[in-house]
């Protein structure tokens, strides 16, 4: 595969990723019209639980199939699939029926409350979340681009249409959101199962195969857990500190802050295979791409900032984008969405540690991340709520691009146009206190939203060459 094709595939899953992820956004104006803050608080917790838990039983093993699978001969690529995915069946049901078995147990330490039956139906979407990623991450692997962006649509139309129609008319509330989940998690298993048929065999199973495997994968995994305590942790420490109202009106306005997340790593499916066909020795590149990513963020967080409070009580009918009892969560939207843009500082550092060769400083920065998220959740939920829990997220990702960038000075030096990203920074930042402290007509913020990129066009931090560049 050519460098331009592996570029072109990677913004196509690039554009899976985002599809996956864009239903949450669809799907707010549904949950907080319809759903109490308690209700979607558990809703919460189930996706927080359904994002350890699938980090955790592919415990690295994902990773190392997709090493091993790439490189190998046909019948090699058998012997490793078929090894890989028994181990995810066999663990997995295991941990499902575990699940099923104490379901009484585990839902009141999940939830804090009697819910048997959704625990059973979360006990069946991890089963089939952990096997059906592994479905198309072999299209991934075999380059089927087209295949696998068709399997992120269908999951996107299956989920919204099952919301819908679960919830909005047959009012089944959070059983309902469950159920669309579990149905769409079954149908995906099924439909994606066809690609295993001509692709595993009994007869390949091996233990030293999978031993070699797993030797390779496991240090994934604590990687892979730190990302997960940094996401999703504050979510049950906000439970444990106040209650499920409170969670519920947090994730409604995390949702909202995501969007950060979204154009970060959409840059980022192009922007690792572009770094990777560079020299360990060249840096050059770095500096004139990070100032430019850094403006488009730095646009793009202020515009979420400023628009945020407009966008929530857009009225549709009889509702708006945000139920009324949910409107308090816009208030941490900034901070969620700065966090992400620390994200995206971080992974613009990306290339020395992956360059150089020194991938355990990866699971350095994010352990040091989560450890601080945690301890930054406990101290700042107490006094500030949500806003506490929002203020440690943006903390902790800002220590990690710091973490990266003082082990980046030793390793891989860049020199960066640090005049030019202070003057974004200060740019984004004074432009969002005018707004808050400035009652703003509906032009007076277009006016602030255009003049923005147009100032730091006239000033020259960045250029329109440069911003191409990312395109491209």
């Amino acid at each position: 595969m050519s460098i331009k094709s592996l570029g072109k595939q990677s913004l196509i899953y690039g554009a899976g990723h985002i599809l996956a992820r864009l239903v949450t956004f669809i799907l707010l104006p549904v949950y907080t019209n319809i759903l109490t803050q308690s209700d979607f608080g558990i809703i919460s917790l189930v996706y927080t639980f359904l994002g350890f838990m699938t980090v955790i039983l592919h415990y690295g093993l994902d990773a190392s199939l997709l090493k091993h699978y790439v490189p190998a001969e046909p019948k090699e690529k058998k012997s490793i699939l078929t090894n890989a995915y028994f181990s995810f069946v066999i663990t997995s049901l295991i941990f499902s029926v575990g699940l099923i078995l104490f379901r009484h147990h585990v839902s009141f330490f999940l939830f804090g409350a009697a819910l048997p039956k959704i625990v059973m139906m979360v006990a069946a979407i991890l089963f089939f979340d952990v096997l059906w990623a592994i479905h198309v991450m072999i299209l991934r692997a075999e380059e089927k681009p087209i295949a696998f962006v068709s399997t992120s649509l269908l999951n996107v139309c299956l989920t919204l249409g099952l919301n819908i129609y679960f919830v909005v008319y047959l009012h089944e509330g959070i059983l309902g959101v469950v159920k669309s989940n579990l149905v769409t998690s079954g149908l995906l298993f099924i439909g994606s199962f066809p690609v295993l048929f001509s692709r595993i065999s009994l007869a390949s199973l091996s233990k030293a195969k999978w031993k070699k495997m797993m030797k390779f994968g496991m240090p994934f995994l604590p990687a892979g857990i730190f990302s997960m305590i940094l996401e999703l942790s504050d979510r049950y420490i906000l439970n444990y500190l106040t209650d499920l109202e409170t969670v519920g009106l947090y994730n409604a306005g995390y949702k909202l802050g995501m969007f950060m997340l979204l154009v970060a790593m959409g840059f980022n499916m192009g922007w690792q295979p572009y770094f990777l066909k560079k020299s360990p020795d060249d840096t050059g590149y770095i500096s004139k791409i990070t100032t430019a990513v850094l403006f488009l963020m730095g646009f793009f967080w202020f515009l979420l900032a400023l628009w945020t409070k407009d966008l929530v009580r857009l009225q549709f009918g009889n509702y708006s984008f945000f139920g009324e009892e949910y409107w308090a969560a816009v208030n941490i939207v900034p901070f969620v969405a700065g966090a992400y843009v620390f994200h995206g500082m971080y992974l613009l550092q990306l290339p020395g540690v992956y360059l150089k060769e020194k991938p355990s400083w990866i699971a350095l920065v994010r352990g040091l991340g989560a450890i601080s998220n945690i301890g930054l959740n406990f101290m700042l939920i107490p006094i500030y709520g949500i806003m506490g829990a929002a203020l440690a997220t943006c903390i902790s990702f800002f220590l990690m691009a710091v973490f990266l960038f003082f082990i980046n000075k030793q390793i891989f030096p860049i020199n960066y146009e640090w005049k030019n990203i202070i003057v974004i920074f200060i740019t984004a930042l004074g432009f969002y206190f005018l707004s808050i402290n400035v009652e703003l007509s509906f032009l007076q913020k277009l006016l602030m939203s255009l003049s923005f990129p147009v100032i730091l066009l006239l000033l020259g931090v960045v250029r329109i060459k440069d911003l191409k560049t990312i395109a491209n």
